[in-house]
């Protein structure tokens, strides 16, 4: 079944993809006040102090990453303080003051976690999915969602970050703010307009992000998501999707077919796996101690015939004795 091409004739002309790394570049501009930059790509983020990060734009020169500073801020402001957003401090000369979390990316941590459970992993993308419904509600396209993208508090529970993407009107339903990022090529709905976002773009890198955690590694991880970027839009367009022989499978599916109408639904979907999975749990627990119980009475019942066995032994010595007394008198 090939995916829908949603269409649109919004215009944006400066739309960046920049690779991330982690090494610095000697002519790189670190900003006043900035201990240590703890992630590079189209902005930079750099350690304040053990609260506190400053997200800037790796190039200050080009006035699009300024710009898209500007519209998280904005966003941020739109959306308000919420659990499982990324906390904003304040917009200073630099770039954005944002909260720092010490446990870092979801992506950081699977890399560095590959037995997680999957109890955990489920959870995680229910807490990812009930934020975007938040999100959505406000009228903001998140337009990046994927594990880079999202941090861990300190009770490891999820916190979306990054958002440079859309706000939409409520009246008109156009765009009133774009911070001109978009998904990379293995979060991206194949569409004509490579600059439409919508809800429903978000839903599909949804589908991504929760192959991630459950497979353990981004999808089609022989390819590159810059140098395959053709042969990555071409598998999902033509539905050519990785084998589906991993939990949730079916809710990445409709992710990546454009079957859900909201994160809400994909929330139901997630709930019942995780039911199913608790459900299987007891059953095995019940076993479990079902054979214990088994057992306890395996061991009572040899007890007990040990026991009439020694008595048994005991009467005879005892008639034994007996006779040889009556014999000596």
């Amino acid at each position: 079944m090939n995916l829908p091409i949603p269409t649109s004739n919004v215009p944006g002309s400066a739309m960046r993809q920049v690779r991330r790394r982690n090494y610095s570049d000697p002519t790189e501009r670190i900003p006043p006040g900035v201990e240590e930059v703890i992630s590079r790509g189209s902005c930079h983020i750099g350690k304040l102090n053990d609260t506190m990060v400053l997200k800037y734009a790796s190039d200050f020169n080009d006035p699009g990453y300024l710009t898209s500073i500007k519209v998280e801020h904005k966003i941020l402001q739109l959306i308000g303080p919420h659990p499982r957003i990324v906390e904003l401090k304040s917009l200073a000369e630099d770039g954005l003051i944002l909260k720092y979390y010490p446990n870092g990316t979801l992506l950081s941590h699977i890399k560095n976690h590959p037995y997680e459970t999957l109890e955990r992993r489920l959870e995680w993308a229910k807490q990812l999915v009930d934020t975007l419904s938040f999100v959505h509600a406000k009228r903001v396209v998140h337009c990046d969602i994927c594990l880079h993208n999202i941090l861990l508090d300190e009770n490891f529970d999820v916190v979306l970050a990054d958002f440079q993407g859309l706000l939409i009107s409520s009246t008109t339903g156009g765009t009133l703010l774009d911070g001109l990022t978009r998904e990379c090529s293995k979060s991206f709905m194949p569409r004509e307009d490579i600059y439409f976002a919508s809800y429903r773009t978000d839903l599909f890198a949804v589908g991504s992000a929760i192959y991630h955690l459950i497979a353990g590694h981004e999808v089609f991880p022989e390819l590159d998501s810059f140098d395959d970027e053709k042969v990555i839009n071409a598998r999902f367009l033509n539905g050519e999707f990785p084998n589906s022989d991993y939990v949730a499978s079916h809710i990445v599916e409709k992710c990546w077919r454009g079957q859900y109408a909201s994160a809400a639904e994909i929330s139901v979907d997630i709930a019942e796996v995780q039911a199913v999975g608790k459900a299987v749990e007891e059953a095995l627990k019940h076993e479990g101690n079902d054979e214990d119980d088994q057992e306890t009475v395996k061991h009572e019942s040899d007890d007990d015939d040990y026991e009439e066995a020694f008595k048994h032994e005991e009467d005879d010595d005892y008639e034994d004795e007996d006779a040889e007394y009556e014999e000596d008198l």
